[in-house]
């Protein structure tokens, strides 16, 4: 990946964007400040799609590890939850003052 100060391409952003297309994504450094990338409109979409399959993939997996530790579909954060009961009795130690403190 080509780098390049964004004041040198300023003027020719279409002649940058003709390279993108052709040899992928640029580098605009900006003195001071954080550099940003041009990338082309496809390589933007397989990111997009790789990204979003990595993370189906993920929460398949998470799922699949519920199941097998025989949680309940319904339970955890597709499911209703704890009510203010069930939350107080389950987590209520944790919000009690230790008598040392």
């Amino acid at each position: 990946m080509r780098s390049e100060p964004l004041d040198a391409v300023r003027d020719r952003l279409d002649e940058l964007a003709d390279e993108v297309d052709q040899t992928g994504p640029i580098v605009l450094s900006r003195p001071g400040r954080t550099s940003v990338v041009v990338v082309s409109l496809d390589d933007w979409q397989r990111f997009e799609n790789l990204a979003s399959e990595e993370e189906t993939e993920w929460w398949r997996h998470v799922s699949a590890e519920r199941a097998a530790a025989g949680e309940p579909p319904e339970d955890g954060e597709d499911g209703p939850g704890l009510d203010e009961t069930g939350f107080r009795s389950r987590f209520a130690h944790l919000f009690t003052e230790s008598s040392g403190t």
